[in-house]
């Protein structure tokens, strides 16, 4: 069996960007680079939990909550096995569920402070790019698109009046020039209602939709179209359940396209997503590593992701020398 070294080296992304790369797949780590406030601590420290989820939390020694969700979800699972009520654990699902939610609006980059030239930078990267795909749930990249509408030609699906819904037999681009761009976990403009249908909220100038959680009431028949589920069979069942969520996934799964991923950690928790870029045919994946500035922890990410995506040729970058890792994006 053929074995081959893999060292701590992290190309510089000019190294691999005079080739083709037609598909983008974007994961938190441009949310992060963006705006600090939302890595998982930062939103742990915003989530309003009751004590007996914060105890999760804390025996678990994590602020991750996709890590709290799979652990709750597979208590459920014991007492089903065990044949006891799970009304408790549901209950505390639904908390940490809602929280995570709140907490990324809570958290959430005020437009006003969005720099002009940030929101142009991230466009016209997008641009660049076939297709995009993103599992990030928060408004930085429909914002970017909103404020240079203009100038990129990037469209989402929602095109369907007279509310922006989404509409499955109308999915066609209107011509080869448009960039589509997939929410693949949802995102907080987005909302299934109990018709199933899904659409997004718009407003004129992008702000005021920090304040959508107002629109979720007891009463509203809408809910917002948000994966936070803990495992990745759970967020599968999650998307199965909304044609807009569906139709991405399944989009992603038949992208023959060779592929930049930027930011996305292609965990267990995201093992669909690993499966979707794997139903393809054998191509190229050129996939971001931050630099740490620990080697072995540099080499054991390497490692890890060639064995998630074995079939493809695998190549790796230093994400800061993306345009979309650029550290002149942060916003202090």
């Amino acid at each position: 069996m053929r074995t081959t070294t893999v060292d701590d080296e992290l190309p510089d992304w000019s190294t691999l960007d005079n080739r083709e790369w037609p598909t983008l797949i974007i994961g938190n780590g441009l949310s992060i680079n963006l705006w600090s406030d939302f890595r998982y601590d930062s939103l742990f420290s915003k989530a309003m939990l009751s004590s007996e989820a914060a105890d999760i939390f804390a025996e678990l020694d994590t602020t991750n909550f996709e890590t709290a969700l799979e652990c709750i979800h597979h208590a459920r699972l014991v007492l089903e096995a065990l044949r006891r009520r799970t009304n408790q654990v549901d209950t505390v699902y639904a908390e940490v569920r809602d929280a995570l939610f709140e907490a990324v609006t809570d958290a959430h980059l005020k437009w006003s402070r969005f720099p002009v030239n940030s929101h142009k930078q991230i466009a016209e990267t997008l641009d660049e790019y076939e297709s995009v795909y993103t599992t990030n749930y928060d408004l930085c990249l429909y914002w970017s698109h909103l404020q240079n509408r203009a100038r990129v030609d990037i469209v989402d699906y929602f095109w369907s009046q007279p509310d922006n819904r989404f509409d499955p037999a109308d999915v066609t681009l209107r011509s080869p020039r448009l960039t589509p761009v997939y929410y693949l976990h949802g995102a907080v403009h987005l909302w299934q209602d109990d018709e199933n249908d899904n659409g997004k909220w718009t407003n004129a100038d992008g702000g005021n939709l920090l304040s959508l959680a107002s629109n979720y009431t007891a009463k509203s028949s809408r809910r917002p179209l948000f994966v936070s589920e803990g495992t990745s069979r759970a967020k599968v069942r999650t998307i199965q359940r909304s044609p807009y969520l569906s139709f991405c996934l399944e989009s992603l799964a038949d992208d023959e396209q060779d592929a930049v991923i930027f930011g996305h950690s292609l965990s267990a928790q995201d093992q669909h997503i690993v499966d979707a870029i794997n139903a393809g045919p054998k191509r190229k994946v050129a996939v971001s590593i931050y630099p740490s500035g620990n080697p072995q922890k540099v080499i054991e990410e390497k490692v890890r992701i060639q064995q998630a995506l074995d079939r493809h040729r695998v190549s790796f970058y230093d994400s800061t020398t993306h345009p979309l890792g650029d550290p002149g994006l942060n916003i202090p």
